[in-house]
């Protein structure tokens, strides 16, 4: 059974956390999704959200969509008052996006869904039960699992540091040199677990909490962003029965846009936060070598494509 609705055309189903509803009102939940060229999953994203009763509230931040999947959207949204579109007429990247759909949000609690994942019912629900009391500030992020049904590369992280990305990108945590910046190889663990990050494509944070963080630093376009929340964060959970399905690049943008992207987000993640004189050196030191490899990933991938095709 989807969410019910008030006359305001805001959802207003609650949840059950904690105590029984008699003792007290059940926080709403908002969840909020980001759209650019998504593709064909948006829609099974759009309505695995909107039939999870827990969920208050669907806010999509449409980035110039296409124009058939604009009129589709707007034929859902006269049969879903849960469901609000946002449109911006351009790409302003991930994060602004996010922080644009929170804005407008009505729910005590922010679920954040990538418009290519599909949350099982009552993920969200498990994900605020794992925050921790007294910390607004604490996020919980999902466990993602590829079409392979396998756990997705940064569903749960260790903190990110310079070390730990150069280990990555070298490929000397592969060889077992070195800790990656990932844990998805790690034991599933049996409840939640503090981790260093998770990712950005189904988390969950208090709007409280994410408005004293002041949202996501929209100098990130894309990428990256999820991680400097979590190390603004007081706290960051993975919670693994909370089950997200993520089929990922269903977007049309190439692989050489998206890693070019993803290369300038790191660098800037690392100047931000590797402050001091030692740290801007290592730094500028290590940047060369985390671009290029990033950018020959990218155009690894851009041949194979191309081979396929």
């Amino acid at each position: 059974m989807a969410c019910r609705c008030a006359g305001s055309g805001h959802c207003r189903d609650h949840l059950s956390v904690g105590p029984p509803e008699s003792a007290m009102t059940a926080p709403s939940i908002s969840a909020v999704m980001v759209s650019w060229q998504t593709g064909p999953m948006l829609f099974e994203s759009i309505h695995a959200v909107l039939a999870d009763p827990d969920i208050s509230e669907l806010i999509l931040v449409d980035h110039q969509n296409p124009g058939e999947v604009r009129e589709k959207l707007t034929e859902l949204t006269a049969n879903h008052p849960c469901l609000r579109v946002i449109r911006t007429d351009q790409n302003l990247g991930f994060g602004k996006g996010c922080n644009i759909g929170a804005k407008e949000a009505s729910g005590d609690y922010l679920f954040f869904i990538n418009p290519d994942a599909r949350p099982e019912a009552g993920a969200a629900r498990q994900l605020i039960q794992a925050l921790p009391e007294g910390e607004a500030s604490a996020l919980a992020g999902a466990r993602i699992l590829g079409s392979d049904g396998r756990e997705q590369s940064g569903s749960r992280r260790r903190k990110l540091t310079l070390g730990r990305a150069l280990a990555t990108f070298s490929g000397a945590a592969t060889l077992g040199w070195a800790k990656p910046f990932g844990m998805e190889d790690e034991p599933l663990p049996e409840g939640p677990i503090k981790v260093g990050a998770i990712s950005g494509a189904a988390f969950l944070m208090s709007k409280a909490g994410f408005d004293a963080l002041g949202g996501f630093d929209e100098g990130y376009f894309l990428h990256v962003e999820d991680v400097d929340l979590c190390r603004r964060a007081t706290s960051v959970w993975f919670v693994p029965d909370a089950i997200v399905h993520h089929v990922g690049g269903s977007s049309r943008a190439s692989h050489f846009a998206v890693e070019l992207e993803k290369a300038k987000s790191f660098l800037r993640y690392f100047w931000k936060f590797n402050t001091g004189p030692a740290g801007r050196i290592a730094t500028i030191v290590a940047a060369p070598f985390i671009f290029t490899a990033i950018m020959l990933r990218a155009l690894v991938r851009e041949i194979i494509g191309l081979i396929r095709r």
